[in-house]
C-alpha cells in the first residue's frame, strides 16, 4: 500500500560543536526533500566562539529582546524559569541548564517567533555563512508541497551544521472493504452496503498550541453516504484491533463530499503521537454507479496545522493536506443470449428467466434492468425475457456465482429442465498505488455450466449464450426410455418363443 511520507523541519536546539571561528557555515541540502526549500535565520543572541562555546553573549539583531524578555516571564508553563533573568546571557543560561527539555524550546522558539523582527539571512540551498550566535532558522519555503509541515526551532551556530529533517507531520491512507479484510479495490452489487476506513496518523503536536485535523473525503456520483453510520476511533495500530470510540468531532456533509473535523486534536481522550485515527462508514453502491472500467474511485485527504508559530490556528495559510489516497469499487453486467439449439446465429426472442444467487436470492431489477435489491423468494424476482435479439441484461453484479432458471421457452421450443450455473469471476488488486483503474481490474472471466462466454474488462460486461432446442425431446441414452425399450424387446422375444411353442404342439397334434 502507498504511504506518503511527510516531513517537519527539526533543528537542534543549542547544539555545541568544536570549532574556532568567528562564523559557520550552515548547510541545506541539495537533494532530497529539502531541495529547494529555504529559510530565514533572526539572530537572538550574538556572542563570540571561544573553544566551541559561545561566550560574551548580548541581544541580536533579530528579536524585539524586551518584548521577548516579558514574554517569557509570562508564560504559564516555563514562565518561573526566567523570572530572575535580565539579560539575554541570562536567558541563554536558562536554555543551556535545560538543554534537554524539548517542549521548552519548543515554546521559546515559538515566543521568539512572536517577537522577532527584522528581515533576517535567508538560507538556501548549499552552503550559507552565519555568525556565531544563537538563531531562530524559519522554514521560509513558498510552498513545502502535500504532506509537508513548517517548523521554527532555536539554532546555536559555533560551528558548520548541516540542515535536516524528520517525519513530524501526519499521513492518511483510506480502504474499502473486500471480504472479511480491508483493500484498495472491492467489487459488490448495486444496492450492497459498502464499509470504508480512513486511516490517519497522529504526529507530534508538542509544538503547536492546538491542533487541528481534519479528514475530507469525497464519494464518487455511484455511491450514497450513510451519514449516521460514521463513527471515529483511535488505535494503536492501523487495523484498529484496540480501536476506541472518541468524542470532540464535528461532521459536514456537502454533496458527494464530507468531513469530519477536530478544532484541537490534542484535548481527545486517548490521543496521542503515534496512535491512529480511524474513521469507519458504511455507504450504499447506487443506480449511478460506473459498470467495469473506470469503476467508482473515492478519495480522502488529510488537513492539519503545520506552522506551530501560529499557535495551531489553523486558518488558510496554515494547514498542509496530505496528498490524497484512493480506493475503488467495480460492479458488473451479466448479458444473456438466447439461441436455436441448431443454429446459433438464431436469436429467440420471448425467452423468460429468473436469477438467484449462492445464498438464493433472486435479483430484482428496473425497467433499465439494473439491480435494485434481492427478493427472498422466486415469486419476488423480476422475470428476465430475451428481447428481439436474444438478449436480457443484468446490470450491477458482483463476483461470484449465480444461477438462472428458465420459466418460460419461445414459442416452438422446449424449456430447460435445469437452472444454468454461472460464474463471475474478476481479477483484481488487493493494493492500487498507481491510481489508473486499469491497474486495480485487469481481468473479468465468466463460464455457463462450465462453458466459457466473454468478459471485458472496459465495459464490465460478463457474456454467455443458453440455446433452445425444438420438437419433442427424446429419452437419453442409459435413460428410463431404453430401459422400457429393453422390457418390450424382451416381452416380445417371449412372446414368439411361446407362439413356437404352441405352433410345434398343434403340428404334432
Amino acid at each position: 500500500m502507498k504511504k506518503t511520507l511527510s516531513l517537519l523541519l527539526a533543528l537542534t536546539m543549542i547544539l555545541a560543536l568544536s570549532a574556532t571561528a568567528l562564523a559557520a557555515t550552515v548547510t541545506v541540502p541539495t537533494e532530497g526533500i529539502l531541495k529547494d526549500h529555504t529559510f530565514t535565520a533572526y539572530q537572538i543572541f550574538s556572542g563570540r566562539e571561544e573553544n566551541g562555546i559561545l561566550s560574551d553573549i548580548q541581544w541580536g539583531n533579530g528579536i524585539d529582546s524586551a518584548n521577548f524578555l516579558a514574554a517569557l516571564q509570562a508564560d504559564t508553563t516555563y514562565g518561573s524559569k526566567f523570572t530572575s533573568c535580565k539579560t539575554a546571557a541570562d536567558v541563554a543560561k536558562v536554555l543551556s541548564d535545560n538543554n534537554t527539555n524539548a517542549a521548552l524550546a519548543n515554546q521559546v522558539a515559538k515566543l521568539a517567533y512572536a517577537n522577532k523582527k527584522g528581515d533576517g539571512t535567508t538560507l538556501t540551498s548549499g552552503n550559507n555563512t552565519l555568525a556565531d550566535g544563537y538563531y531562530l532558522v524559519v522554514d521560509t519555503t513558498a510552498d513545502v508541497g502535500a504532506g509537508g509541515a513548517y517548523n521554527t526551532a532555536l539554532l546555536q551556530v559555533v560551528g558548520d551544521i548541516n540542515i535536516t529533517v524528520k517525519t513530524d507531520a501526519p499521513t492518511v491512507e483510506k480502504k474499502v472493504k473486500e471480504g472479511s479484510g480491508y483493500n484498495d479495490v472491492a467489487d459488490c452489487n448495486i444496492g450492497d452496503t459498502v464499509e470504508f476506513r480512513l486511516i490517519g496518523s497522529v504526529p507530534d503536536m508538542s509544538r503547536y498550541d492546538t491542533y487541528k485535523y481534519i479528514f475530507h473525503d469525497t464519494l464518487s456520483a455511484g455511491l450514497t453516504l450513510n451519514e449516521d453510520s460514521i463513527k471515529v476511533y483511535v488505535a494503536s495500530d492501523k487495523d484498529g484491533t484496540d480501536k476506541t470510540e472518541i468524542t470532540g468531532w464535528t461532521k459536514a456533509v456537502d454533496g458527494q463530499s464530507f468531513t469530519v473535523s477536530f478544532t484541537d486534536l490534542k484535548t481527545v481522550s486517548g490521543v496521542a503521537q503515534g496512535k491512529y485515527i480511524i474513521v469507519e462508514y458504511t455507504a450504499t453502491l447506487n443506480q449511478s454507479a460506473q459498470v467495469g472500467l473506470p469503476g467508482n474511485a473515492n478519495t480522502v485527504k488529510l488537513e492539519y496545522s503545520n506552522k506551530p508559530d501560529q499557535s495551531g490556528s489553523g486558518d488558510t495559510d496554515n494547514t498542509g493536506k496530505t496528498p490524497e489516497d484512493k480506493v475503488i469499487v467495480f460492479t458488473y453486467e451479466l448479458d444473456t443470449t438466447k439461441v436455436d439449439g441448431q443454429n446459433n446465429t438464431q436469436k429467440l426472442e420471448g425467452a423468460e428467466f429468473k436469477l438467484h444467487n449462492a445464498a438464493n436470492k433472486w435479483a430484482i431489477v428496473d425497467s433499465n434492468s439494473k439491480v435494485t435489491g434481492w427478493a427472498d423468494t422466486e415469486e419476488g424476482g423480476s422475470t428476465l425475457t430475451s428481447d428481439t435479439d436474444g438478449l436480457f441484461k443484468v446490470i450491477g453484479l458482483d463476483e461470484g456465482t449465480y444461477y438462472l432458471k428458465e420459466t418460460k421457452a419461445p414459442a416452438g421450443y422446449n424449456m430447460l429442465s435445469k437452472e444454468i450455473t454461472v460464474v463471475i469471476t474478476a481479477t483484481t488488486s488487493t493494493t492500487w498505488d498507481s491510481g489508473e483503474p486499469k491497474d486495480a481490474l485487469t481481468k473479468l472471466e465468466v463460464t455457463a455450466d462450465g462453458k466459457a462466454g466473454t468478459g471485458d474488462v472496459d465495459t464490465g460486461i460478463a457474456g454467455i449464450t443458453v440455446a433452445n432446442n425444438k420438437g419433442a425431446t427424446l429419452p437419453e441414452t442409459g435413460g428410463m426410455g431404453t430401459t422400457i425399450f429393453y422390457a418390450l424387446g424382451s416381452i416380445l422375444v417371449l412372446g414368439a418363443g411361446v407362439l413356437l411353442v404352441v405352433k410345434k404342439r398343434m403340428s404334432a397334434e
